[in-house]
């Protein structure tokens, strides 16, 4: 009896053993996908481990095949009151704001309230004759050969709370009428053309810039912690938990703009993420007018192909034309002002995007090519 005892209790040990090897080789198996966030983590976790934790720093997400794979923040937010950063981090966006004003636009075509082909001074009509051959597409695509009115100021403290309806009276006493080239002969990266396509929005649909883009963009995305900055909603008014450049309110440029549709929408990565979402699921605008967008229209020498609110393809010298950084059917933008650096990339060959937001300025700026390099070199691999 003992014997048959313990020939039951070997059987049923050597049982037990062969379902638990059975199970973790299914969980191998069914789990798969998840081994990438963990190899992954580790990836962009070792670039990480170059910012401090006491210093301005930079929030990260990543999604692959439509699902956030990883999402990390880093640093302080501010250093004032010690507040460090986390996924509800509201940044200064930048340039990305370009991309949110040109969707606004093309929302209008869709709606048959604007063409591409109608003139600036069709919706501006206070502007001088010296504007009245360029249209809307050529303010989209920055081939308009309009001066910028930051780049080509020679005393930017003059744009000290200068608002977007301000602008307007800048351009007599500024030069900015002197054009750069004819419009539509060459491009020129140019802030001046999409505060004009802030102000078409607003002559269109009657609303001003920030209501627009609240009602139609951030509130039916849930961004609910996404706004603009103007002369009424000022950096920490809607969300307490916001980030200063170099962690503590500095105006690198001279001066604090309120000025809308080039830049001054403040963001999260994880009201980013809702954003990309939409984009991919045609939720703002339909496949047919965003394949429109993403479609190569200038080209910028030091930026390379630009879209309608979109750089395309692998850029240029900005790029450091590295490979591992984009690809030809790229569409994305880059953001940064006064020690803000953003980047909303998006890669339709591996499915993949890449959301980076940070206030420590040109320091942070390398660490987020690394992520994105590091990002992408990972899953070209695997």
């Amino acid at each position: 009896m003992k014997n048959e005892f313990s020939i039951i209790k070997k059987y049923l040990y050597a049982s037990l053993l062969f379902m638990f090897i059975y199970w973790l080789q299914s969980c191998s198996s069914d789990d798969s996908s998840n081994d990438i966030p963990q190899n992954l983590s580790a990836v962009i976790d070792d670039v990480l481990e170059k910012q401090a934790s006491n210093r301005p720093g930079v929030a990260v997400l990543v999604r692959k095949d439509g699902d956030v794979v990883y999402q990390q923040t880093k640093g302080l937010a501010r250093t004032s009151d010690n507040l460090s950063i986390n996924s509800n981090t509201g940044f200064r966006i930048g340039s990305i704001t370009k991309t949110f004003t040109a969707l606004g636009i093309m929302k209008l075509v869709e709606q048959d309230l604007i063409s591409l082909e109608d003139k600036v001074m069709d919706f501006i009509p206070e502007l001088s004759d010296a504007f009245s051959s360029i249209s809307v597409k050529q303010l989209l695509d920055h081939s308009a050969g309009l001066l910028d009115y930051i780049d080509d100021n020679n005393d930017l403290s003059t744009l000290d709370g200068v608002t977007t309806s301000q602008v307007l009276d800048l351009i007599p006493i500024s030069g900015l009428e002197n054009l750069l080239f004819e419009p539509g002969t060459s491009a020129e990266y140019s802030n001046t053309g999409y505060v004009f396509l802030a102000l078409i929005i607003e002559r269109i649909s009657r609303m001003s810039y920030p209501s627009y883009m609240q009602t139609n963009i951030f509130a039916p995305l849930g961004m609910s912690n996404t706004f603009v900055i103007n002369e009424n909603e000022h950096l920490g008014d809607k969300n307490g938990n916001y980030a200063l450049n170099f962690g503590n309110l500095i105006k690198v440029k001279g001066f604090d703009s309120l000025i809308y549709g080039p830049s001054g929408i403040v963001s999260t990565i994880n009201d980013l993420n809702l954003f990309v979402e939409a984009i991919l699921l045609n939720q703002i605008v339909s496949e047919t007018t965003l394949q429109s967008m993403i479609q190569p229209s200038s080209s910028i020498s030091w930026l390379g192909d630009y879209g309608l609110g979109w750089i395309t393809g692998t850029g240029t010298n900005y790029w450091h034309q590295d490979a591992n950084l984009t690809d030809s059917n790229d569409y994305w933008h880059i953001g940064g002002f006064d020690g803000y650096r953003s980047i909303l990339s998006i890669n339709p060959n591996l499915n993949l995007e890449i959301i980076i937001l940070t206030n420590n300025g040109d320091a942070s700026q390398e660490l987020s090519y690394s992520i994105v390099r590091k990002v992408r070199e990972y899953y070209k691999g695997n």
